[in-house]
């Protein structure tokens, strides 16, 4: 998982695009960007995008494609934002400042 913040000067499609050219496979998403591929690659590539940009990035323990540990499974849209959404929101800006 990278995650990005608009004070980095990085923009997401521009995260996709460099990961795309490493031939790595990425989803865009709230927080920033999945970036899947061999170990090695996604080694280089993170430590090439932390020279460049104060990125944060953490290892994610399932898929691409896994989506039932999305948050976004669980929200009923006749409700509203869960409440633990805020809670989150400032964890992500606390580890990425």
């Amino acid at each position: 998982m990278v995650f990005l913040l608009p004070e980095t000067g990085l923009h997401l499609k521009t995260l996709t695009e460099l990961a795309l050219k490493k031939g790595l496979r990425t989803k865009e998403t709230c927080f920033g960007a999945l970036v899947e591929g061999e170990p090695a690659a996604i080694k280089n590539f993170l430590e090439r995008l932390k020279q460049r940009y104060p990125v944060y990035a953490k290892r994610r323990g399932f898929s691409i494609e896994d989506t039932e540990v999305c948050a976004s499974t669980f929200l009923n849209r006749d409700e509203g934002l869960p409440p633990w959404l805020f809670r989150y929101a400032g964890q992500i800006r606390r580890y990425t400042s």
